[in-house]
């Protein structure tokens, strides 16, 4: 990720807050819209269960992306350009890819019906195809908020709201989303990192994940890495 470099001599902007998270979930979106493609291009048309199986989880995904983008419409982009005024054209774009992506996962409940109900090479290319599309228009999403607006969250936003913002998202996420971006992000750190995450995860979502939530995580991984 690139940070806009301050002017010679200037002291660099002070951070009141830290926004890594945000990026942390972006990786998730990164790697899960890399494999659902191939999920469903590499799905054995006879096995109806893991179709299905597939299906849910893929809008499980897709509900989360719409969530995020929502939470993110609602919640940021007004603080980000009313602060950060200098911002606004990247507020802009922002707001027109989150459209550009909603115009996609729109489509997706019609072309999943349609392969759960008659799978095989005319359904599932469509959809797949469709996958592929929302993985590169987000990819270039994520990397323009990540270059252009996490910087201006982190210097712009106090703490004590941005773990508002985090609390907000948290609670309204559905339980198998949230074990599903946990064991992703889990996943994805060193074991360094994965030591100093926990101390930041409340106390219940560890117990359940443990309980419950590591095998919903592995089912549901184990349906999206089937092309991989």
């Amino acid at each position: 990720m690139s940070v806009p470099l301050p002017a010679t001599g200037d002291p660099p902007p002070a951070k009141l807050c830290d926004a890594q998270d945000l990026v942390l979930a972006h990786l998730c979106f990164r790697r899960l819209y890399a494999l659902a493609p191939e999920a469903v291009r590499h799905a054995d048309p006879g096995d109806r269960a893991r179709i299905a199986s597939i299906g849910k989880n893929v809008s499980l995904v897709d509900d989360a992306l719409h969530h995020h983008h929502r939470l993110e419409d609602a919640m940021l982009w007004d603080t980000v350009e009313g602060r950060r005024p200098a911002c606004a054209i990247h507020v802009e774009l922002m707001k027109r890819h989150h459209a550009q992506v909603a115009l996609l996962l729109d489509e997706m409940p019609a072309l999943l019906e349609a392969w759960q109900t008659g799978p095989g090479p005319t359904t599932s290319a469509p959809l797949a195809s469709t996958l592929d599309e929302i993985s590169r228009v987000l990819g270039d999403h994520l990397t323009a908020e990540e270059e252009h607006i996490v910087p201006v969250i982190e210097e712009v936003m106090t703490a004590k709201e941005w773990e508002e913002f985090g609390d907000v998202a948290q609670k309204s996420y559905a339980r198998s989303q949230i074990f599903l971006f946990y064991g992703l992000i889990l996943d994805l750190m060193s074991p360094q990192e994965r030591e100093s995450f926990a101390k930041e995860v409340p106390l219940p979502i560890k117990i359940l994940y443990a309980l419950v939530g590591r095998r919903q995580y592995e089912r549901i991984m184990n349906d999206l890495r089937a092309g991989a």
